[in-house]
């Protein structure tokens, strides 16, 4: 279940904004203060009601309120009276700020295309008794309870008895719908919204950090409640034995005194406080992280953040994350975003970023252009692919790479990261002995914004170039990829670039059996290195992490082990590559670089 669109209505900048659409990884580009945060403050007023008089937008008028909609993707059938007229889920949380209290009144609503009679509308949010009352009043057969007696089922009655009435879209409390809608589908979870907030005090024992890891300890709690319940039965007896002698006591002066009883409240909550040391391998001694720079904390929070995406138990992720680049070394924001597009599989994320990196990363990306002219911030979504790119790459202020004016490079190769520059780099040397000096290596692969900047400048000078894409989410076979990667070829194209795909998986595809054995020569008799499968469209990075990872403690990279590449052997590159018309693939994209 994910977010298809937001609404918002008098919130921070925002005065009104209808039908944000979103996708697995948002990215938000924009100059500082133009409401790129906006987005990521209303998904945490809306899911963890993180709301004060600070973010009810300045201008509203009289008797307005803030309100926030969020419209919701299944990925299977649902009765359709729980829908809107688009087929989605429709949650609205409105915020009515009470001057008086100065705390506002949160009121939660969900819009479906209800039955036009008002006597039968809001069916996911009635009880069973109203439902039965309807079903009555509708001259409908039905069962009250027994096998396969449903909610569900009673609803379906209505909706099939007032076919001919005709719908109305309808706003209706939302009191029990989502309870209503979680108890009747079992597969229906809504997601759980986790901000990180790019000013967040990153100090161990600082609140903020201690709230990111809260539902650990919390977990922990209630997994352990027969011992906390003793805890509290033992402290209540002590305590009222205690006051039970007070009370004595106190009846020499107060006789018609009887007892004084205990109430007691553990908040286990706030009780557990932690603090975080690191060991290295190269160091001797444990080093605490408030040593470490803030860099390295944010990598902390984004492994934790997919340590929760990974959770069997912790579906629908939704991850906010402002400015993912700051603090972090160019090199490491590849790393993090690599992170985010796996965890992306599976959870959605909102990015606000000044980093050409991060907009655009992914061809399932929405970019937004993020303005604020006249005080009102503006979304900018264009369905115009190249216009949104022109207005990205504007505002980043991005400039080409330099190097491709050298006239020393005779050909220009386009990969995704600065991992498949050396993924590359190993080839050519193991193949053809090194790379030519008139070959340049640029990781901005074809789908980032950065990309399309360079490729601009290598049509205006006529610089030869070519695109290599490696991994594709969710392809099974090399003609998936081919037709995954068909709008990103015609773009290539169109500027006269060429285009290259790795036929296999993804690089860890062409991780050699051998040369991982020759890697790990001793390890231990619980690891049987024959049972690890490689083959062209399998996810190795898993074989790896359940067949040696999580049997033995073994410092062994799965993911990106450029040790593997260095290791094999020339016939090894060339048996671990996806075998071709009496070649491989490695050596076909390595023979069209070189051509002439």
């Amino acid at each position: 279940m994910k977010i298809h669109d937001i609404s918002i209505k008098n919130f921070r900048g925002i005065q009104s904004l209808e039908n944000l659409r979103c996708g697995q990884i948002n990215t938000y580009v924009g100059k500082n203060d133009a409401g790129k945060s906006t987005i990521l403050k209303a998904l945490n007023a809306f899911f963890n009601s993180d709301f004060t008089n600070k973010d009810v937008y300045y201008g509203i008028s009289e008797g307005e309120y803030t309100e926030i909609k969020l419209r919701f993707e299944v990925d299977f059938e649902i009765n359709r009276l729980a829908l809107d007229s688009d087929q989605k889920i429709s949650i609205i949380r409105r915020f009515i700020f009470n001057s008086s209290s100065g705390k506002p009144k949160v009121q939660l609503y969900y819009e479906c295309l209800d039955i036009s009679e008002e006597e039968h509308q809001n069916c996911w949010g009635k009880k069973e008794a109203d439902l039965n009352s309807s079903l009555e009043r509708l001259g409908v057969s039905y069962s009250r309870s027994g096998r396969g007696v449903t909610n569900v089922g009673k609803i379906e009655q209505i909706d099939q008895a007032t076919a001919t009435i005709g719908r109305d879209l309808t706003v209706h409390p939302a009191d029990d719908f989502v309870k209503n809608l979680e108890k009747a589908y079992d597969d229906l979870e809504f997601p759980e919204f986790s901000l990180f907030d790019a000013e967040q005090n990153l100090s161990v024992s600082s609140t903020d950090f201690q709230n990111q890891f809260k539902p650990i300890a919390t977990e922990s709690l209630s997994n352990n409640s027969e011992l906390t319940e003793q805890i509290e039965t033992n402290v209540k007896n002590d305590l009222e034995t205690e006051f039970n002698a007070i009370t004595l006591l106190m009846q020499k002066n107060v006789p018609d005194l009887e007892k004084i009883n205990t109430d007691v409240n553990c908040n286990w909550r706030n009780l557990v406080k932690f603090d975080l040391s690191l060991k290295f391998k190269s160091e001797a001694f444990d080093i605490p992280i408030s040593h470490k720079g803030t860099g390295f904390k944010r990598l902390l929070m984004v492994a934790y953040f997919e340590y929760l995406a990974q959770k069997q138990n912790k579906k629908n992720q939704i991850f906010g994350i402002e400015e993912p680049e700051t603090y972090l070394h160019p090199e490491l924001q590849f790393d993090l975003l690599s992170s985010i597009i796996t965890i992306s599989d599976d959870s959605q994320f909102f990015l606000t970023t000044h980093s050409p990196i991060f907009a655009g990363a992914t061809d399932d990306s929405n970019i937004v252009i993020v303005k604020k002219p006249n005080n009102l911030s503006e979304y900018h979504h264009s369905g115009n692919t190249h216009d949104i790119l022109n207005m990205a790459i504007k505002e980043l202020g991005i400039r080409p790479n330099y190097n491709l004016l050298n006239d020393n490079y005779r050909k220009v190769v386009f990969v995704e990261g600065s991992i498949d520059c050396t993924f590359w780099k190993i080839a050519f040397d193991k193949i053809e002995g090194n790379i030519p000096a008139d070959i340049l290596f640029i990781p901005c692969g074809g789908s980032q914004v950065e990309f399309f900047v360079n490729a601009d400048l290598c049509q205006k000078i006529n610089r030869r170039f070519i695109v290599i894409v490696d991994s594709d989410k969710g392809a099974v076979d090399f003609a998936a990829k081919q037709a995954n990667n068909t709008a990103l070829k015609t773009k290539v194209e169109s500027v006269n670039g060429e285009f290259e795909i790795l036929r296999k998986r993804e690089i860890e595809n062409y991780y050699h059996l051998e040369a991982i054995k020759r890697l790990l020569p001793n390890v231990p008799a619980t690891i049987d290195l024959d049972t690890l499968i490689i083959e062209d469209y399998n996810d190795v990075k898993d074989e790896i992490q359940f067949k040696i990872l999580d049997v033995e403690r073994i410092n062994f990279k799965k993911k990106n082990n450029m040790s593997i590449f260095r290791e094999m052997t020339r016939d090894e590159w060339i048996e671990a590559s996806f075998q071709e018309n009496g070649t491989t693939d490695i050596q076909l994209i390595i023979e069209r670089i070189l051509a002439e």
